[in-house]
């Protein structure tokens, strides 16, 4: 008997993670990525306990700390003045695994790393998913590329871990389109500075935002600045005028200004939401963006979808080791189920922290005292259902 085998969509952060979550436990898989090339765009990514924790399960830690930075917390600061609102201290005692904050090409450089070393993964570039059919004991996954329609691949279960626009999304039936949210973010990275402690430092103002951290061991500062938008455009990323993020940024503090002066380019890309897909649809599977984009205002894009590996990973093992083949399409709609209620929720909490962050006089006034009153720790509580998180099956 042939070892089970998935089909991947996408090889970004959670379908490299997918892919590694089934080899460790005996399932082969074929990662297909639309792209001639592997690697991610885009400056800084977050990695809180929640997905850390999935990750080194994998024995990923090593390779993760010659890349990142734990994070010693978070400073919260007002935009015009810089001066502090709140400053919530890491706390090794609640999460013990490291708060990491690394550039998103390193994430994945490591992931790619580790899935080039096991030999029950097989990676396809250039190859994007055209077609899917469904059988009783299978579906048949037809791929496409520059020359057109390309080889159909038999296997047991499709999973569609391909972003915001996916295909895969599409070939469920799914209608719902992307929704510019009126917002974008413009990315850059900076050398280093001298810093007492590295951690998250946002600061807030009307119709916008900025933060910041230490990535690339240290060597580098990320950058994010969002503001409002009329037009949006699709895509990951462009180049963006300095001029723009300059006048942008001259009611800013003088700190926050000088940090973003130090960028010799910047990277723009617009900000979409979408509604959350149906995570399930017989023996197709739906992960990360492609099931529920994460707006970038709780820094848990990544995190969820490295989640979301680690829940249908354990689900299919089980469902393959007591029932076989047939109970493929079980542990996917035990995986959406299992999902649901998390991911809205996240998705929510993000848009809401969108809403606060850019509230302009006199609803700021209110949202500072809110979060003086709030202080460290209960800042802390608040989050505790999303940093606790583990994955119990």
């Amino acid at each position: 008997m042939s070892a089970p085998h998935f089909v991947i969509a996408g090889a970004g952060i959670g379908g490299l993670t997918m892919a590694l979550s089934l080899a460790r436990r005996g399932i082969a898989s074929t990662v297909v990525e639309k792209r001639t090339g592997f690697g991610e765009s885009g400056a800084g990514l977050q990695l809180t306990s929640n997905s850390g924790r999935v990750l080194d399960a994998l024995d990923l830690a090593l390779p993760l700390k010659r890349v990142s930075v734990s994070s010693h917390g978070l400073m919260i600061r007002r935009w015009r003045s810089g001066s502090e609102l709140l400053e919530m201290p890491s706390s090794p005692e609640r999460m013990p695994t490291p708060f990491r904050m690394l550039k998103r090409s390193d994430l994945h450089t490591v992931l790619l790393d580790a899935a080039r070393a096991m030999p029950n993964i097989r990676l396809m570039v250039g190859r994007g998913v055209q077609e899917v059919s469904q059988s009783e004991n299978g579906v048949s996954v037809t791929l496409s590329g520059q020359s057109g329609t390309g080889e159909t691949i038999q296997s047991l279960g499709l999973i569609g871990a391909d972003g915001l626009w996916s295909r895969v999304r599409d070939l469920t039936g799914d209608p719902s389109p992307p929704v510019f949210t009126g917002y974008e973010a413009w990315r850059a990275v900076v050398p280093a500075r001298a810093v007492d402690k590295p951690r998250v430092t946002l600061h807030l103002g009307p119709g916008r935002h900025a933060v910041h951290y230490p990535v690339d061991g240290g060597k580098q500062i990320n950058i994010v600045v969002v503001r409002q938008a009329k037009e949006a455009r699709e895509g990951w990323s462009r180049d963006g005028e300095r001029r723009i993020v300059t006048e942008h940024l001259a009611g800013a503090s003088p700190a926050l200004r000088e940090l973003a002066g130090a960028a010799e380019g910047w990277q723009v890309w617009s900000l979409f939401d979408r509604k959350p897909a149906a995570m399930a649809q017989g023996r197709i599977a739906l992960m990360g963006d492609a099931a529920h984009p994460i707006l970038p205002f709780l820094a848990q894009g990544a995190s969820l979808a490295i989640e979301d590996a680690a829940v249908l990973a354990r689900l299919l093992a089980e469902k393959l080791g007591s029932e076989g083949a047939a109970g493929v399409p079980a542990a996917i709609a035990s995986y959406a189920a299992a999902r649901a209620r998390r991911v809205a929720r996240v998705q929510e909490e993000s848009r809401g922290n969108g809403r606060s962050y850019h509230l302009g006089w006199p609803l700021s006034i209110a949202r500072d005292f809110a979060l003086k009153r709030l202080g460290p720790e209960g800042l802390r509580n608040r989050y505790g259902w999303l940093y606790d998180w583990r994955d119990e099956g």
